[in-house]
């Protein structure tokens, strides 16, 4: 029942079921295609218990809730009427870049099936650390059966990366399956050891190159993403009454065909070419390949991008049987752990040091969303800190050319499968990971204030903060606009939030309060900001105006910045929304009314204003 509950709170949270385009997720995650991520109500979302975080990526809204998410994408599917409780694909890539698209299938194929992965990969890694110290011999009948236990998925993987793509690209999971057995069909794979043929002749002209595919996943994800198209085209190009037999016939042929002749060596080459890519990195410059990964590896955490280097390090074990990049994943996870430790010390009330340890140790245990999230995001100098301790941890490791032979999960509990020579550099790496974070976050973030500090501060004042009201400014020229009477139900109806708009006679828009930006709308149409008393305030820019895809804004200010009402943070080409057919009249809403008690109201209609005028005092609720 809780999770019904939660999802239904989120769904209302990102602007109900019309709102959402698609929903799909990955490890932690649940993952929103929005046609309007104005309506997102980010406070409502954060006041969620069961949400440890938020982030907007490439136009796409990340709920983070954790290991537990595919029980809460359930119900959450059920009520958004999804037909694929998957989701996602390809209408969930919009009109984000082929990169974006890119990266986000990778992040959904692989979020699934890391738990399998992850298991398999610890037994492996417990087993070879053990038969390094001698404790088990790797030739009885134990450890050959475990390993089979642990072995099986690697070996095996096309069918789990086939089933999961099937979900991505909202295809039939039983047919993409179908083509992962053919690649690893014994014959294919008998033919592939013993090394005496290079290719099969289909119908005696055609080459089939043969292959191993065993433990790839770049052919089987571009056989899947064809499988996808032609079976809807094959569908659509039969009559009904012959569909149920011959659409899987001829789709299982077509692409079963595409899929051995040209997708698989294709996909083969590509895999090969970015693990090879990867090896002259490290041999080009160990320091610069550490700098980069280490560096990196923190904030494609954050954005959900993490996934994307599972295809390398995976064709790492497949191709040479070790790989470099997981050690780098695990001094990373390590840095956030120490850099969340140090927080600790940091915060003062009973509820958020348990909050802190929690993740902290989360971090340790290989899942950092908790601590990126719910501690880090809050504290940015100890996210700068964690990512220089992974950054010099994973240097060390790239220079004393520490590898792993088995993939598993990055956490404390991955030592056993660094046993043998680079096992000392492994303690030593874990030693620098930890203290360089911790001792960098201890040094640059300042200790909280008691709570009877917690006055209004006297650099509050100085930005125009007045006690507990807070004073929203006309953010152009132009003429007011009650909000009950904007184009947009919405809106009008106040559910975003309250406050004001203008229809402005100039395309310069600043800031309507004092306060640091918090969010930027990749479409630019949106601002956010939040006063030092915490009032949220949204700047929207038109109306349906996410369609425009950013054309006609450019936005001057970024999340981090601190503004005032003097400061310009964005522009807006008038003519150009118009033309496209918008509105450009202007909201500025109080989003998080809940923690506001009273909103004072401007009643002249059609007022001329002036930038810098007083329209809506909030006073913020004690």
């Amino acid at each position: 029942m809780r999770y019904s509950e939660v999802a239904e709170k989120v769904i209302a949270a990102v602007g109900g079921v019309d709102n959402v385009s698609n929903a799909w997720h990955c490890m932690t995650r649940l993952r929103f295609d929005l046609k309007d991520g104005a309506k997102v109500d980010m406070a409502a979302l954060d006041g969620v218990p069961e949400v440890i975080g938020t982030n907007v990526q490439n136009g796409e809204l990340q709920v983070v809730v954790g290991t537990e998410v595919e029980k809460y994408y359930e119900p959450l599917a059920d009520k958004l009427g999804l037909s694929d409780k998957a989701g996602g694909g390809e209408a969930a890539g919009g009109k984000r870049g082929w990169v974006a698209l890119a990266m986000d299938t990778v992040s959904g194929v692989f979020g699934p099936i890391v738990p399998a992965i992850a298991g398999a990969g610890m037994i492996k890694g417990l087993m070879a650390g053990l038969a390094a110290l001698g404790v088990i011999s790797n030739k009885n009948d134990t450890y050959v059966v475990i390993d089979m236990l642990a072995s099986g998925v690697f070996t095996f993987l096309p069918f789990f990366v086939a089933a999961s793509a099937a979900k991505i690209f909202k295809t039939n999971m039983f047919m993409a399956v179908a083509i992962a057995a053919a690649m690893q069909y014994p014959t294919m794979t008998a033919a592939a050891a013993a090394k005496e043929i290079t290719a099969f002749m289909l119908f005696g002209v055609i080459p089939v190159p043969v292959f191993n595919y065993a433990g790839t996943v770049i052919p089987i994800i571009f056989s899947v993403f064809a499988l996808s198209h032609i079976y809807r085209w094959v569908d659509r190009a039969l009559p009904r009454v012959l569909r149920t037999v011959f659409t899987p016939t001829f789709s299982l042929f077509i692409a079963g065909t595409l899929a051995l002749t040209v997708i698989g060596p294709i996909g083969i080459f590509l895999g090969n070419q970015l693990a090879a890519g990867v090896a002259w990195l490290f041999a080009f410059s160990p320091i610069l390949a550490g700098v980069i990964f280490g560096a990196t590896r923190p904030i494609a955490i954050f954005t959900g991008l993490h996934h994307a280097e599972t295809p390398i390090a995976l064709q790492n074990f497949a191709t040479q049987g070790w790989d470099m990049l997981m050690p780098m994943m695990f001094m990373a996870n390590m840095a956030i752990a120490g850099a969340t430790a140090a927080v600790y010390f940091k915060v003062r009330s009973k509820d958020q040091k348990t909050v802190v340890a929690s993740a902290a140790v989360s971090g340790l245990l290989g899942i950092t969303e908790p601590a990126l999230f719910g501690v880090l995001s809050k504290y940015r100098r100890a996210f700068v800190a964690a990512t220089i301790g992974s950054t010099l941890a994973a240097t060390f490791f790239a220079v004393t050319g520490v590898r792993i032979y088995a993939y598993i999960l990055s956490s404390i509990f991955s030592l056993p499968a660094y046993v043998g020579p680079y096992f000392p550099f492994a303690l030593a790496g874990i030693a620098i990971a930890i203290s360089s974070s911790f001792i960098l976050t201890m040094f640059l973030v300042p200790a909280e204030r008691p709570a009877d500090e917690s006055a209004v501060a006297p650099e509050a004042a100085a930005l125009g903060v007045k006690g507990e009201r807070v004073e929203l400014v006309a953010v152009a020229r132009g003429a007011f606009v009650p909000l009950e009477e904007v184009s947009d139900a919405v809106f009008a109806s106040k559910t975003v939030g309250d406050g004001y708009a203008l229809q402005p006679a100039d395309g310069d828009v600043y800031a309507p309060v004092s306060g640091t930006v918090t969010v930027v709308f990749p479409t630019k149409h949106a601002i956010g900001l939040e006063t030092d008393d915490g009032v949220e305030v949204l700047v929207h820019l038109g109306i349906d105006t996410v369609s425009l895809q950013g054309e006609g804004f450019e936005v001057l200010c970024a999340p981090g910045d601190r503004v005032d009402p003097s400061t310009l943070i964005a522009r807006v080409d008038l003519d150009a929304v118009r033309r496209a057919g918008k509105d450009p009249v202007i909201l500025v809403l109080v989003t998080n009314l809940g923690k506001v008690s009273t909103v004072n109201e401007f009643d002249d209609a059609d007022a001329a204003l002036q930038r810098g005028d007083s329209v809506v005092s909030v006073s913020a609720a004690v």
